[in-house]
């Protein structure tokens, strides 16, 4: 397994990492010199969101320039994807995106779309986080159990909430059916996952699977009902929710990751030194503990380690992609 994933892992069993204080980065050389775009590959309100507007202070405050964050969920987070490989490769557009989903979209809609994946260059691997099953109150639904049995009871009629046709959530419960012996369940893509979320709670959806921290405080205040976690261990931000693993489906794992690119054709030194200025500003003290409060990984990875986790994430996927028969469909 890549260093990257296991780095994530250990985080995840609770081992020592510890909580670093701000890293002392050398100035950079480059520094932009005009207003810089965060280009979000999701709706409001999503993991993606979430992370980009709790740094988009400290990097403005680091590079000098203020920082604006534009959301685009179209396309499955493509047409995010495609504005930032079309930008000038100047340093001033970045994109905030699922590691996973990137990789997923390339295997759906590459061959009709043409890649993004090369077309965009790694900057840091940002966070790590648990995808969650998570229900809402009045469903009846009180743990992963009674949601299989409600899905086997149903037969194919359960709807269930995902960020994205195709994305890291679609994959997890397509795994998830296919361990579990044919379960099956109506998938609802959305553009992101604040408005899966706001459907979930309005008991317009059964269930949805949604990275962790984007309902972190929603489960704390009652208003969702978590059910279990998809990596191999419990996650630290809330440990009585059990694993998949545990209850239903044994040695199953898949953490979800986030990270940033900029266009493929960037010079070296830019790379660095958003590599530097974000690494800062994820491990500014109250920046890193609000993400990990959330339940986020705070990682901050080379550009290297990030481009080895989504090559990692290309071969894992790949083969969960046409074992579960999902096919290339435009939301």
């Amino acid at each position: 397994m890549h260093r990257m994933a296991l780095t994530r892992r250990a985080a995840m069993l609770g081992c020592c990492l510890p909580l670093l204080a701000r890293p002392a980065l050398a100035t950079p050389a480059w520094r932009p010199t005009q207003t810089v775009k965060l280009i979000v590959s999701a709706a409001p309100g999503g993991t993606q969101d979430i992370h980009a507007r709790a740094a988009a202070p400290v990097l403005s405050e680091r590079i000098g320039q203020t920082v604006v964050i534009e959301n685009n969920g179209t396309a499955s987070g493509r047409g995010a994807g495609a504005i930032v490989a079309r930008a000038a490769p100047d340093g001033h557009t970045l994109l905030v995106a699922s590691g996973d989903g990137l990789v997923l979209s390339d295997i759906l809609f590459g061959r009709q779309q043409g890649l993004l994946r090369p077309r965009l260059a790694p900057v840091t691997l940002t966070i790590g986080a648990s995808q969650l099953l998570v229900t809402h109150p009045s469903s009846g639904i009180r743990s992963v159990g009674d949601y299989v049995a409600e899905a086997r009871r149903r037969r194919g009629a359960l709807t269930l909430g995902v960020p994205g046709h195709g994305g890291i959530a679609h994959v997890i419960s397509e795994m998830l059916n296919r361990q579990l012996g044919g379960v099956e369940v109506v998938h609802v893509p959305y553009r992101g996952g604040g408005p899966a979320t706001l459907d979930l709670m309005a008991g317009q959806l059964d269930a949805m699977i949604i990275t962790l921290p984007a309902v972190t405080a929603h489960v704390r205040a009652g208003r969702l009902v978590p059910l279990a976690v998809s990596t191999a261990a419990r996650d630290p931000a809330m440990p009585e929710v059990p694993t998949l693993a545990e209850t239903v489906a044994p040695g199953f794992d898949v953490p979800s990751t986030q990270g940033i690119l900029l266009p493929a054709a960037t010079p070296a030194p830019i790379i660095e030194a958003w590599h530097q200025a974000w690494r800062a500003a994820l491990f500014e003290p109250v920046v890193h503990r609000r993400l990990s409060e959330l339940g986020f990984i705070v990682t901050g990875s080379t550009p290297a380690d990030f481009l080895a986790s989504i090559t990692d994430s290309e071969r894992r996927f790949a083969t969960a992609i046409e074992a579960a028969g999902i096919r290339a469909e435009t939301v």
